[in-house]
């Protein structure tokens, strides 16, 4: 067994929902954005006598199961004016003028997640970072249910908060957070939090990486203890200053929970006593490595069973579109690594394979980043680039000139398949890690995930022997 001090795994009373039902009696609720959260809440305030309105600004927005009604369009200044509490969907930004009105005259603004924050009476495992947000939330839950309790998980991952909650509540929570769902919480008080690592997304939304960074503080406020990536110096800049218990992982350094390499073999190890190997690990990459250090640092506060938590480690297969093998004919390797919707994701990813000779594939959507910021990451293993997409023209301007490795533009996600295709070899990696979001060409990270698949596996006849 792990423990890394007594601490209690359970929170003081939160209100219920009758205290809620007698504070918000005879307030007008408006539910902005009408996507799955927005729905979450429609159907939590519906379930508990609530009288509210639903608005999105999309034109003839309809709630398929016909439950509730939905105001499409423009927004109305008089339906936010007529509001005494807001509750935004993490899909509309709180700046929006009328939003940003709201706040001035005092009125609640807030998401679900601050309404699952005020019922919720039982530990919350809290995750947010820039990258890795949904493995790490993964790990977590499966080491900890392996450890025969009880936990329901969600947030930014699968099911919206409000449909966690229940009569028969679990032994706790493990919550994936976007800022954008941090933005509107104030009430959080985890028992354990963590920002995993810190660099630029969502530059289309936020003015400025400082204003990004202080949304993903949020998590850390009032936790009872704190997990802190020491190789992320942002990171471990801003949880200098939580006055928490704090638990720290890094790769080889004097942190609670490192990597070290021992005859061959890399080992985790915890205060300087290794625990268990990583020979077994069916995941690839630094990153997922530095995943497993904070999944367990996060789970070491529960008093876990190591050889289970080992167990769940090395059968934990990864999740699709992320450093995922696709396919390996003729000793290639193709990687689906779509979720990397950011430069820090595709940097991460570039770690993993700083051995390999590579291939990369770039382009979509770049969300106003700089990606210059990519050059440190781009080393000689790397044998060309290729960038696709709606903004493959800004990232090439970006990256011309300013590296030895070839570059070249196409239009399609296909298109860059078939420029690579007939150019590798026998060991070679292609690393599909975007670093941009799909929306140019795709419905999303998945759906562009899945057809990078389908047309690795269609060019395969085609692969140079």
């Amino acid at each position: 067994m792990l423990a890394i001090k007594e601490t209690k795994t359970s929170t003081d009373k939160n209100m219920n929902i009758s205290d809620l039902q007698q504070k918000w009696n005879n307030r007008n609720i408006l539910v902005v954005g009408s996507g799955a959260t927005g729905l979450s809440c429609a159907r939590f305030l519906s379930e508990h006598g609530f009288s509210f309105k639903i608005i999105d600004s999309r034109s003839n927005i309809t709630d398929i199961n016909n439950q509730f009604e939905i105001i499409g369009g423009d927004f109305k200044q008089d339906d936010f004016t007529a509001a005494d509490i807001l509750v935004v969907s993490p899909g509309v930004s709180v700046k929006h003028p009328y939003i940003q009105s709201a706040i001035k005259q005092g009125k609640e603004v807030i998401g679900d997640v601050e309404i699952f924050c005020r019922l919720a009476n039982k530990p919350i495992v809290a995750i947010t970072g820039s990258n890795g947000k949904t493995t790490v939330t993964t790990l977590v839950s499966e080491i900890l249910s392996a450890q025969n309790l009880n936990v329901k998980t969600g947030g930014n991952i699968g099911v919206p908060c409000l449909e966690l909650l229940g009569d028969d509540e679990p032994d706790c929570y493990v919550l994936e957070l976007s800022s954008f769902q941090l933005e509107t919480t104030s009430s959080l008080n985890a028992f354990v939090s963590v920002v995993l690592n810190l660099t630029e997304d969502h530059m289309d939304r936020y003015e400025s990486f400082a204003e990004y960074v202080e949304a993903k503080k949020i998590i850390l406020r009032q936790a009872k203890n704190i997990v802190v990536n020491t190789d992320d110096s942002l990171v471990n800049e801003i949880c200098e200053k939580v006055s928490a218990n704090k638990i720290t992982f890094a790769i080889d350094t004097n942190a609670y929970f490192t990597i070290t390499r021992q005859a061959g073999t890399e080992w985790v190890v915890h205060k300087h006593k290794p625990l268990f190997d990583l020979s077994g690990i069916k995941i690839i990459g630094l990153h997922n490595k530095l995943n497993i250090l904070a999944a367990l640092s996060l789970c070491s506060l529960f008093d876990i069973d190591l050889v289970r938590a080992q167990q769940v480690i090395n059968e934990f297969k990864g999740l699709p579109h992320r450093s995922q093998v696709v396919n390996s004919e003729h000793g290639v390797k193709w990687v689906n690594d779509s979720k990397a919707t950011n430069i820090g994701a595709t940097v991460a990813a570039l770690a993993g394979f700083a051995n390999e000779s590579l291939f990369l594939i770039l382009g979509g959507q770049a969300k106003g980043q700089n990606f210059s910021e990519l050059l440190p990451a781009l080393n000689k293993n790397i044998k060309k680039i290729v960038i696709y997409g709606e903004d493959r023209t800004k990232i090439f301007n970006e990256l011309k000139g300013k590296t030895e490795v070839a570059i070249e533009q196409v239009q399609t996600l296909s298109d860059a398949v078939a420029s690579i295709n007939p150019l590798t070899a026998k060991d070679d990696v292609v690393l599909f890690s975007p670093a941009c979001a799909s929306f140019d060409q795709f419905e999303n990270y998945m759906q562009r995930g899945d057809f990078f698949t389908k047309i690795v596996s269609e060019n395969m006849g085609r692969v140079k022997s």
